[in-house]
């Protein structure tokens, strides 16, 4: 049995960091790059089994920004498929301090890929006799998963030995499903959506995959090369599958009744593992042919052309969205589906999609794509949801943000603007509650659950901890941190999170910043016993002193619950958080003890004991009143000092008065005594 790993193990065989061990069994050599087993953004390097010298390996590197098939891998790893290149194991691998990548160990074919398109053309013989059975040893195997391969194409399907007898396809668990599918070998459910945003669909997009490479492989050329995918969609839609692929390839009538019933663009025509069972046994069927998307009986006229299609009508509205507005707001539209497709609840939906419209006070354009993307789901229902520049199948929207953070750019805005205004919710809900009615059980969106989660995020875009960030890691529990702290290490848990944390903050000697948009939501993602201090993080304005002990809080709880060993590195960033603060202490003496205090501390490698040892709230509330009430005495001494300072001019004032004042009242004396002496002497 294959083995699993989720933690770095086992000691490298030196210092040098080219090279990295998984379980201690497993040599990654990263001096000998394979190219050619590249697989996307993922890259390929020779690797060895120390236990059986003779096995031929190679390791996949996972890019540490693409979501990979971590379930599908740890069933592989347990039971390997037929017909596949077998996974060994995977898991952390060490590559150096502070550098762990995600590694999967795979068969190396040593004898190339069956088809080279420089050789041309192969013959029917080898495609029927040799890799049609193979392919369906693997499809078969899948099915009874209840799981699918996603990457049935030409490129991806080696020879296991140099008589070219044995066949093996290749990997599909390191990239998003079908993600590195060309556009024409996706069913017309996905065949329009970006390539990250496909999904994982199920085994009947395989079946339709092996029809297209049973095209590709006899006709030597990808076909519809030099079409671009949205023409290929369009014309599939049109004309059906089979008649866009089948004429332009040499094929018998075994193949053309094969390729008839694997290239049904109905799911539900299509061939089923059952009767290709039956086909390898040598049992044929007629099958029942595909002829593209239905037809109503009557045409609507939109943009001068006439659409009988649905799914035509509907892609050509999302091509021009503010003329598709206008026959959704005149009516036309919903007239024509309730008399040509004879589709009520189709009608229903349009008069309340715009009424809404029209009630809704954001501007008239995102009014009106909005609306658009409505109508286009309700016409196409089990294609891809478009909206602005972005365009996915059921299931395709985890992997599709993950691209969107890989890329930048406006898409981004475009995902944000699907999930902050419950476009996304609102569909499926809708549909949910259809299927619950008619008693279906169709492949949703995403779960209604993450969806309202998503949607509540987005209400608090503003905060760390929540926003397009927190979507990302909640929808993508396999993809690493993508903070740039981090530097590219794979990082999928808090407890490896504080790890790395640790070795880059005693490499810059605490000069980092751990705490980011991408750190606060993949903590918050990742570890529910953190979202009260998350929480409590928003609350404050960051760099306030609340912002700052929160903040070092948060990292102490994370410590002592999931890393306790001592971090004399991120000890060293808190101390460089909480200097400045320290240096607004107006108390000498107080401050140089603070200082003391977190000198000693520090040592601990406990950021707990850091955050009660400085006590840094109280023991700035106190400098503050302590400082305050300096102030108050300061200003009643200099007062007191200002009063003696003006006491001499003060008393001169006062006897000037006083003398004033007694020299009235001694001319009044002796005025009355004048007048005594006169009443006196004249009677």
């Amino acid at each position: 049995m294959a083995d699993v790993q989720t933690e770095p193990q086992g000691k490298k065989d030196s210092k040098d960091e080219s090279t990295g061990l998984l379980r201690d069994r497993y040599k990654i050599n990263l001096n000998n790059p394979l190219p050619h087993m590249d697989s996307g953004s993922n890259r390929a390097y020779a690797a060895e089994d120390r236990q059986n010298s003779s096995a031929k390996l190679y390791a996949l590197i996972s890019d540490t920004t693409v979501p990979f098939r971590d379930e599908m891998a740890q069933r592989l790893t347990s039971k390997s498929a037929p017909g596949m290149i077998e996974l060994h194991s995977h898991g952390l691998v060490s590559f150096g301090p502070g550098d762990r990548r995600y590694v999967f160990i795979f068969d190396l074919p040593l004898f190339g890929k069956c088809f080279n398109p420089d050789k041309g053309p192969l013959t029917e013989q080898e495609v029927l006799g040799k890799i049609v059975p193979r392919m369906l040893d693997t499809l078969i195997d899948f099915a009874a998963r209840g799981e699918s391969h996603r990457g049935i194409r030409a490129d991806n399907i080696f020879y296991m030995d140099d008589n070219q007898l044995g066949l093996a396809l290749g990997e599909c668990i390191s990239t998003p499903a079908g993600s590195l599918q060309p556009a024409v070998y996706e069913p017309i459910e996905s065949a329009n959506a970006l390539p990250d945003g496909r999904g994982d669909a199920n085994i009947m997009a395989d079946i339709y995959a092996l029809g297209v490479l049973i095209v590709h492989l006899l006709g030597g050329v990808l076909p519809g090369e030099g079409r671009s995918s949205t023409e290929i969609y369009a014309a599939k839609l049109q004309q059906g599958s089979y008649a866009v692929l089948v004429p332009k390839i040499p094929a018998s009538t075994r193949v053309g009744f094969l390729l008839a019933g694997l290239l049904n663009d109905d799911p539900t025509r299509r061939w089923n593992i059952e009767v290709l069972k039956r086909w390898r046994d040598g049992v044929y069927e007629r099958p029942r042919p595909g002829f593209g998307d239905r037809r109503a009986p009557g045409p609507i006229v939109f943009e001068e052309t006439e659409y009988f299609s649905p799914r035509l009508l509907a892609l050509a509205l999302t091509q021009r969205p503010s003329q598709g507005y206008t026959l959704l707001e005149n009516g036309k539209l919903e007239s024509w589906v309730n008399n040509s497709l004879n589709d009520k609840d189709a009608g229903a939906q349009f008069h309340e999609i715009v009424s809404r419209a029209k009630g809704t006070s954001r501007g008239l354009r995102r009014n009106e794509i909005q609306a658009i993307s409505r109508a286009s789901a309700i016409l196409d229902r089990q294609g891809s949801l478009w909206y602005r520049d972005i365009t996915f199948a059921r299931g395709g929207m985890n992997s599709l943000i993950a691209y969107a953070f890989r890329e930048g750019g406006g898409i981004k805005n475009t995902i944000a603007e699907v999930l902050e205004s419950g476009l996304l919710l609102d569909i499926i809900y809708s549909e949910s509650s259809k299927n619950r009615l008619e008693k279906r059980q169709d492949e949703s969106w995403m779960k209604l659950s993450l969806a309202s989660d998503c949607f509540e995020h987005m209400e608090k875009r503003n905060h760390a901890g929540y926003g397009l960030e927190r979507c990302l890691y909640e929808l993508n529990p396999t993809l690493s941190c993508q903070s740039s702290v981090l530097a590219g290490a794979y990082v999928n848990s808090v407890e490896h999170l504080i790890e790395i944390l640790e070795l880059k903050a005693l490499k810059e000697k605490g000069k980092i910043r751990p705490y980011d948009r991408h750190t606060a939501a993949f903590i918050a993602a990742r570890s529910s016993r953190m979202n009260k201090q998350i929480k409590e993080l928003t609350a404050f304005k960051d760099g306030s002193i609340d912002h700052t002990v929160a903040l070092i809080n948060l990292f102490a709880r994370m410590q002592n619950l999931m890393s306790p060993n001592p971090k004399p590195g991120l000890c060293q960033w808190v101390a460089e958080l909480i200097t400045p603060l320290i240096n607004k202490i107006h108390s000498d003496i107080r401050r140089e003890f603070v200082k003391s205090k977190l000198e000693k501390v520090k040592e601990s490698g406990s950021i707990e004991k850091i955050l009660k040892a400085v006590d840094l709230k109280n023991n700035l509330k106190r400098d503050a009143k302590e400082y305050d009430q300096a102030i108050k005495a300061f200003v009643s001494v200099e007062n007191g000092i200002a009063a003696l300072e003006n006491g001499a001019e003060f008393r001169k004032l006062s006897a000037q008065k006083y003398g004033h004042w007694i020299a009235s009242v001694l001319s009044i004396s002796a005025l009355l005594a004048s007048m005594g002496l006169s009443y006196l002497y004249f009677y």
